[in-house]
C-alpha cells in the first residue's frame, strides 16, 4: 500500500492562513506608521506654521499702529518745529499714551536730544547721543524700526522713529520711542514668553540682520550666525516650513514667518525625532493587541475547517432564496472560510447581488426622473398627486410652461433649447427645497408641488422664480420667461385631474394675457400678476 505523500489539506490550509495574515499585518503595520509618520509631520508643520503666523500678524499689526501714531505726532510736532514751547508737556503725553515705550525723545539733525519722557539715567536732555539706533535714524530720514542694540543702560532695545520735516521740506530730525525687548511689556509678552512646550517645540525670533532676540534658551540671544538654512530665505521676505537641521545638528521640523513691518522673522520648530516616536507607539499598540489574535487564530483554524462545509451550505441556502421576491433586500450570509472554492463562491455572489441591486436602484431612478433635467418624471408627480389626494394633505401645485421656447429651439438649435431646459430646472432645485416636489411633465412643460402650503406662500415662490427667470441670463445670452398657473387641493378641485386641469386653464390664461405672469386657478382669489 502506498503511502500517501505531501501535507494534509489542514496543515497546508493551516499555514496559509497564517502566513496571509503575517504578511497582511505586516503591510499594514508598515502602512500605517508610515501615514501616521507623514500625517504627524505635517500637523507638527501646520501648527507650528499657525504659531508663527499669528505672532507674525499680532508683531505687524501693533507696529504698524505704533509708525502710524508717530508718524501722526511727527507732522504735527514738525508743524509748530521742534522749539515749541509746549514740546515737552507733547513728547511727555506721547509716552503716557504708549506705555510699551521706555521713553520717547525728540532729536534734533545734529543728534542732540531735545526733548524726552522720562529723562534717561545719566540724563541725555540736551546732549548728542551716538546709539546705533540714533544712527540709523539720522542716517536714513525715514520712518523704521532699529535693529536690536544695547542702550546706554545696558538693556537690549529697538527704536521706533519718524522723520521730522517741515513745511519747507527741511530735516528737522527724528521722533523716536525705545522698547525694551526684554523688560515686561505687550511685546515682550507676544514674542517672550511662549517660546517652548513639553514636548520640545520651541520658538525664536531673529532680526533682519539675522541676530537672535528672543530664544528659550536665554544663552543663544545675541547669537548671530546664518548657519541655519532657514535664515537666508526668511529674511528674505519668504514664510514656509521646511525639514533642517539647525546650527546644532539636531533634525527639526521647522516653519517661519516674516515680519514686514519689522523685517524680524519668527521660527517654531518640533524635534523630528519626537514626531517620530510619536507616531510609533499606535503602531506598537496595535501590533500588541493583533498578538492574542493570531494566537487564538491558530487554536480555532483546525475547528474552522473542519466547518469548511458549512458556507457551501449558506450559499446554497442564499441562491433558492435568490429566486423568491426577497431578493432585492436580503443580505447574502457571512462566512468565514479557509475554503478557497466557498470564498471565491462568496465573492461572486456579492458581486453579482450588489450588481444587480445596483442596476435595480439606477432602473429605479431612471424610472422616477426625467434624464435631461434630473427632476423627478411625470410618473412620479402622478404618484405623489395620488398619495396625498388619497391622504386629504392640502398642497399647491404650480404648473410652469416657458414662453415662446419653440423660437429658441427654431432660433438657437435644440442643443441650446435642452440647456435652457436645465438651465430652468437648476433654478427650481435652488429655490425649492426637499419636501417640495418638482418635476417635468413633458417638453416645455414643468410642475412644482407643495405640500401643506398656503395659497399666499405659493404664489410668493412663484412670482420669486418668474421674477429670477426674467432678470437672469440664460445659457442663450438673455433672460427667458415664464408663465405659471396655480390651484391649491382641495380649494380648487377634489380630484387629480380636475386640479391639473385647473391649474392648466390658469396656465393658458396666463399665456392669453401677455406671458411672464402668474395666474390662479378661477376658484381662487385674484391672480397676482406684476
Amino acid at each position: 500500500m502506498l503511502r500517501a505523500k505531501g501535507f494534509s489539506i489542514r496543515t497546508m490550509v493551516s499555514a496559509l492562513i497564517v502566513l496571509s495574515v503575517l504578511i497582511t499585518l505586516s503591510i499594514s503595520l508598515l502602512i500605517s506608521y508610515h501615514n501616521e509618520k507623514n500625517s504627524l509631520i505635517t500637523m507638527s508643520f501646520q501648527l507650528n506654521q499657525m504659531y508663527t503666523t499669528k505672532i507674525g500678524d499680532t508683531v505687524n499689526e501693533l507696529f504698524a499702529g505704533m509708525k502710524k501714531n508717530l508718524q501722526v505726532n511727527a507732522e504735527s510736532i514738525a508743524t509748530a518745529g521742534i522749539d515749541r514751547p509746549d514740546l515737552n508737556e507733547r513728547v511727555m503725553l506721547i509716552q503716557r499714551a504708549n506705555p510699551m515705550y521706555k521713553t520717547v525723545l525728540v532729536v534734533d539733525k545734529a543728534g542732540k536730544v531735545v526733548s524726552i519722557s522720562p529723562d534717561a539715567k545719566p540724563p541725555l536732555l540736551g546732549k548728542t547721543i551716538a546709539s546705533e539706533g540714533s544712527k540709523q535714524a539720522l542716517k536714513e530720514r525715514r520712518p523704521l524700526i532699529s535693529e536690536p542694540y544695547i542702550s546706554a543702560a545696558g538693556a537690549l532695545v529697538i527704536m521706533v522713529s519718524h522723520p521730522l520735516w517741515d513745511e519747507d521740506g527741511q530735516y528737522l530730525g527724528y521722533i523716536g520711542g525705545t522698547i525694551r525687548l526684554h523688560e515686561p511689556n505687550l511685546l515682550n509678552t507676544i514674542l517672550g514668553d511662549a517660546t517652548a512646550s513639553g514636548n520640545g517645540t520651541y520658538a525664536y525670533v531673529v532680526s533682519a540682520s539675522g541676530t537672535i532676540i528672543y530664544h528659550p534658551d536665554k544663552s543663544r540671544i545675541g547669537d548671530h550666525s546664518f548657519a541655519n538654512p532657514i535664515f537666508a530665505d526668511m529674511l528674505s521676505g519668504h514664510s514656509g516650513s521646511k525639514r533642517i537641521l539647525n546650527s546644532r545638528g539636531v533634525d527639526m521640523l521647522a516653519s517661519y514667518t516674516y515680519m514686514k513691518e519689522t523685517g524680524w522673522g519668527v521660527v517654531s520648530q518640533t524635534p523630528t525625532a519626537v514626531v517620530l516616536e510619536a507616531s510609533k507607539r499606535p503602531i506598537l499598540r496595535v501590533a500588541l493587541y493583533m498578538v492574542p489574535i493570531l494566537l487564538l487564530l491558530l487554536l480555532v483554524i483546525y475547528w474552522l475547517i473542519g466547518k469548511m462545509s458549512e458556507p457551501l451550505a449558506k450559499l446554497a441556502q442564499f441562491a433558492v432564496v435568490l429566486q423568491s421576491s426577497k431578493m432585492a433586500r436580503e443580505e447574502v450570509p457571512r462566512i468565514h472560510s479557509w475554503n478557497s472554492e466557498a470564498n471565491a463562491m462568496h465573492r461572486a455572489f456579492v458581486l453579482a447581488v450588489n450588481h444587480i441591486r445596483r442596476r435595480f436602484d439606477h432602473l429605479s431612478l431612471e424610472a422616477q426622473t426625467d434624464p435631461l433635467t434630473g427632476l423627478f418624471n411625470r410618473r412620479t408627480m402622478d404618484l405623489y398627486i395620488n398619495t396625498w389626494i388619497a391622504q386629504e394633505l392640502p398642497f399647491v401645485i404650480l404648473v410652469l410652461d416657458l414662453d415662446r421656447f419653440k423660437q429658441v429651439n427654431d432660433t438657437f438649435g435644440h442643443e441650446r433649447g435642452d440647456d435652457v431646459l436645465r438651465f430652468l430646472a437648476s433654478a427650481m432645485k435652488s429655490q425649492f427645497n426637499e419636501d417640495q416636489i418638482c418635476c417635468r411633465f413633458g417638453g416645455e412643460e414643468f410642475v412644482v408641488l407643495l405640500p401643506e402650503t398656503e395659497l399666499d406662500a405659493a404664489m410668493a415662490q412663484a412670482q420669486k422664480l418668474r421674477a429670477g427667470m426674467e432678470k437672469t441670463d440664460s445659457p442663450i445670452g438673455r433672460p427667458v420667461t415664464l408663465s405659471m398657473g396655480v390651484a391649491r387641493f382641495p380649494d380648487t378641485a377634489q380630484d387629480a385631474a380636475g386640479l391639473f386641469r385647473v391649474a392648466d386653464e390658469a396656465l393658458y390664461r396666463a399665456k392669453h394675457l401677455g406671458r411672464n405672469r402668474v395666474e390662479l386657478a378661477a376658484a381662487a382669489s385674484p391672480a397676482l400678476v406684476l
